[in-house]
């Protein structure tokens, strides 16, 4: 059985028909990761979101990216990060890191991540990553199909709206609210 068969119970929510995937994993801020003050550095929160959900696909039996790529030869490529640092996260704080896909279009998708406080349900950062999907063979952008297709579909949050329709500053009273 392939990885993209299977869906864990715990990852499905049901909205208006679609299965919803908000994959979660809490994480301590280390020492090497921050700056001089005790903050977690900016890149830092780049790197965690990043990992965290590349470790949240495969923990959670969804889709190993690595593996994909090595049967189908495409993978997923950052086009674009946009960061909103809302509340600065410390040294040895604990943190809650959310990834979920909003939308997804003929060669691309739209994931954003959260970071909040798990003892208070304080958000500290909101992040949009466009990712484009890449044939390493030909070396350019290639259309999603077959089962990565339908993993989106089952997947996504907003399967009608365009990517261009969201914006960071506009989901955080929504993050927040639902954090709360």
């Amino acid at each position: 059985m392939e990885i993209l068969d299977i869906v864990h119970p715990y990852l499905q929510f049901v909205i208006g028909g679609n299965m919803i995937l908000t994959l979660k994993s809490r994480k301590r801020v280390n020492f090497e990761d921050c700056d001089p003050l005790g903050h977690l550095n900016n890149v830092s929160y780049i790197r965690y979101f990043i990992n965290e959900r590349e470790d949240q696909l495969v923990e959670n039996n969804i889709l190993d990216l690595q593996d994909h790529a090595r049967k189908t030869g495409n993978s997923w490529v950052v086009l674009s990060h946009n960061i909103k640092y809302v509340r600065p996260v410390h040294l040895g704080e604990k943190v809650e890191i959310w990834s979920r896909l909003l939308t997804y279009e003929r060669s691309a998708n739209l994931v954003e991540f959260l970071m909040f406080s798990p003892e208070t349900r304080q958000l500290k950062s909101v992040m949009h990553s466009q990712f484009v999907y890449f044939s390493i063979h030909q070396k350019k952008m290639v259309e999603i199909k077959g089962r990565m297709k339908i993993l989106l579909e089952q997947s996504c949050l907003y399967p009608h709206k365009s990517i261009k329709d969201f914006h960071v500053e506009d989901r955080i009273p929504h993050i927040k609210e639902e954090l709360a």
